[in-house]
């Protein structure tokens, strides 16, 4: 008998209000995530990654709006923030405190949600630091934020995401601001860490390499929709939804000279504050029908491997 999934979207829908203004970041978001699953969500700026990762954390403000179903099934409970789901955000410095030194932030929660003694959850703290790469780790312990580099960090941040040793790790573009070394650094220190604990991982990112070098699955979100997911290797090598394969043919490669002109895809997202009454990615699409500008597009297969167009309907 299969085990039920760690994480569950159903119809999730995100709505933002705004000065009267209704802003739909999630329009009806169906995903799965496995027990120690790797998936990345993949797309433009403004595609609804990141509102994702919000509501599932509980995060969201309170000029959200929110509908559909965030269910833990392997937990069979609603999840505690700190204790079931870590999250690394995009900005580490923000998400750091200045005034306190490092291995006492990453102490808090192992004493908060393991209920360890303050000097066994510092001395944990820094045999984290050394785990993730920060050494001479007893003496940066007792450094403040501001005494790292934007790469060190972020390793911090992960740290103390998983101190408290989470089923699921959320993570916003953490290698966004970073240089490339520094990234594939955190990339892989990520890979390794999730394996070694058989933690699941939510990556968001809008690069098709991160996702390539991390991602079992990847899951492509256009205007707050999925419009495909399945395994990494079948999304990046035989992508089925044109918004897939323009979204990856835009991609620059360091392997090779950029092309001229430089790839893009024609147009803009629709205005997230208009309903859509087919397919959102029709005004961009080369293969768009007269269909796909008046009906909403079936998806294909299930929420772990499949498609949102009209090129697959039956």
């Amino acid at each position: 008998m299969n085990a039920p999934p760690l994480l569950s979207l159903r119809d999730l829908a995100v709505v933002f209000h705004r000065d009267r203004r209704r802003i739909r970041a999630l329009r009806g978001l169906d995903l799965v995530l496995a027990a120690g699953e790797r998936l990345a969500l993949l797309g433009e700026s403004g595609s609804g990654k990141s509102t994702a990762l919000l509501a599932i954390a509980g995060l969201l403000g309170p000029e959200a709006e929110r509908s559909g179903e965030i269910l833990f099934p392997l937990l069979g409970r609603a999840p505690i923030l700190g204790r079931d789901v870590g999250f690394v955000f995009q900005d580490p410095f923000s998400a750091l405190d200045p005034v306190l030194d490092v291995a006492t932030q990453i102490a808090e929660p192992i004493r908060f949600h393991r209920g360890a003694s303050w000097s066994a959850a510092r001395a944990e703290a820094v045999a984290l630091l050394r785990r993730v790469g920060i050494e001479p780790a007893e003496k940066r312990a007792r450094d403040a934020p501001h005494r790292f580099s934007g790469g060190e960090r972020q390793r911090i941040a992960i740290a103390m995401a998983i101190a408290a040793e989470p089923r699921l790790l959320l993570a916003d573009e953490p290698t966004s601001a970073l240089d490339t070394v520094n990234q594939a650094q955190i990339l892989d220190l990520l890979d390794g860490l999730v394996r070694a604990r058989d933690t699941a991982l939510l990556l968001v990112t809008h690069d098709p390499a991160v996702a390539a070098r991390i991602a079992d699955r990847i899951a492509v979100l256009y205007a707050g929709r999925c419009v495909e997911v399945g395994p990494s290797a079948r999304v990046l090598g035989a992508p089925r939804h044109p918004y897939t394969r323009a979204l990856l043919a835009a991609a620059l490669s360091l392997d090779r000279p950029p092309p001229r002109p430089l790839p893009e895809i024609p147009g803009s997202p629709p205005d997230p504050e208009r309903d859509i009454a087919g397919c959102p990615f029709a005004p961009r699409c080369p293969l768009a029908a007269s269909r796909c500008r008046t009906t909403p597009p079936p998806r294909t297969g299930g929420p772990e491997d499949g498609v949102a167009c009209h090129l697959y309907a039956p």
